[in-house]
């Protein structure tokens, strides 16, 4: 007699337990070293070749493999297990998907966490072309790219922003957002997101001026942004709200939370600090607020699970341009250079082995997570785990999992 795995799961072995990962349910199920090693002997091994199944020992292993057949992810036969098939590897992920235009380093607030550091004094930092701009959009949507963000610094102090918008409307990108601190938005404005089609993203620090303006240090930043909700939301144009959180409000997210849902907006989540730029301070970082760490119940689904093998799902596909010209994989990512738009062509820089490592960025590569049973299940911020890391490590594991693979042991 033989057993064998369902089609639809797939064994992944960690540095002492594994786990199961069924794609019916997308569920991951987590086993002993054990066991882990019992399943991977029974593809190539008859039951009775490993263990005398008449022994009062080792009924407990037929008891385990029972469960796995009522819970339908494994079965006995009397042949051999066919081989698991290989994995069909997905394409090279060189087609671009999304890209942030950082058109301006120029604000006119100056935020205490601000990853691209930001403010009244940074336009000269700026040193794009608007030609140039409006050449990238075009080359990016025949690159693939479907959605584009138009961010900064604040993008509505570059002069001609409009411009960028509808050259983006006319060429069919299908999503086009404008991420402002929403403090220069008039009627206007609001006439021209509709006609356009343009989404908008602001953030909102706390749900009072005192503490949101010590944010920005911009007067009146709380009362402009929250004047320019009302009218975006009144004329029936998409809204995201983003809220970071750090030591100076960290009292403020339960009333952040209820203003979220008071908005029609009760599935949005603040967010930490990112130790970038600015916010690459310990004395910023709340002292008792954390994001939900990552921990069990674990779920993905075949295609992910296939995609996690070879390329960085949060990265792959995405790119962001500075106000210099840099590309880099995400907006967080400040030091991962991987080409300049005033230099080279963007099809070149996609196609270039920097940015293209960057995206190939996989958990088998980062230090812990290759080691992990839950790698090619769990969620990733490769900036984020940099900025924490005392190296700044590209590879460095995620700050937020407290989970020992060498031990089993959260």
């Amino acid at each position: 007699m033989y057993y064998s795995l369902q089609e639809h799961c797939r064994l992944v072995k960690g540095a002492t337990r594994g786990a199961i990962y069924d794609f019916k349910t997308g569920k991951v199920h987590s086993i002993n070293s054990s066991a882990t090693q019992m399943l991977s002997a029974c593809q190539d091994n008859a039951l009775e070749n490993l263990w005398d199944r008449s022994s009062t020992e080792n009924i407990q292993y037929m008891d385990f493999l029972n469960k796995l057949q009522e819970k339908g992810l494994g079965f006995f036969l009397d042949t051999p297990p066919a081989p698991i098939p290989e994995m069909i590897q997905p394409d090279i992920p060189v087609k671009l998907d999304f890209l942030w235009l950082e058109l301006t380093a120029a604000c006119n607030s100056k935020c205490l966490h601000c990853y691209s550091e930001s403010g009244p004094s940074r336009k000269s930092l700026d040193l794009v072309p608007h030609q140039r701009w409006l050449s990238l959009i075009d080359e990016a949507k025949a690159a693939g790219a479907t959605d584009i963000q138009l961010i900064g610094g604040e993008p509505l102090l570059y002069p001609k922003w409009r411009d960028l918008v509808i050259r983006a409307h006319q060429i069919g990108y299908e999503y086009i957002e404008i991420f402002t601190n929403a403090t220069l938005i008039d009627d206007d404005c609001i006439t021209f997101f509709k006609q356009y089609n343009v989404n908008i993203a602001t953030t909102i620090y706390a749900t009072n001026a005192a503490i949101h303006d010590s944010v920005t240090l911009q007067p009146n930043s709380f009362t402009k942004t929250m004047t320019a909700i009302e009218k975006i939301l009144n004329a029936a144009i998409p809204l995201r709200i983003a809220s970071i959180i750090m030591k100076v409000n960290e009292q403020e997210v339960p009333n952040i939370l209820k203003l979220y849902e008071d908005l029609g907006m009760p599935d949005a989540y603040p967010d930490v600090i990112r130790p970038t730029g600015r916010g690459d301070d310990h004395h910023l970082l709340p002292t008792t607020y954390t994001k939900p760490p990552i921990k069990p119940p674990f779920y993905t689904d075949e295609t992910a699970f296939t995609a996690s093998h070879t390329y960085c799902q949060c990265l792959a596909g995405k790119i962001a341009v500075t106000s210099t010209g840099d590309v880099i994989p995400c907006i967080f990512a400040r030091d991962q250079v991987c080409g300049n738009i005033l230099t080279h062509s963007l099809t070149d820089i996609l196609m270039d082995h920097p940015l293209q490592q960057c995206w190939h960025t996989t958990k088998d590569q980062i230090n812990k997570c290759k080691d992990c049973e839950y790698r090619y299940a769990c969620s990733d911020c490769r900036p984020l785990a940099q900025g924490c890391s005392p190296e700044k490590s590209w590879i460095a594991s995620p700050t937020a999992c407290s989970y020992d693979p060498y031990t089993g042991k959260w």
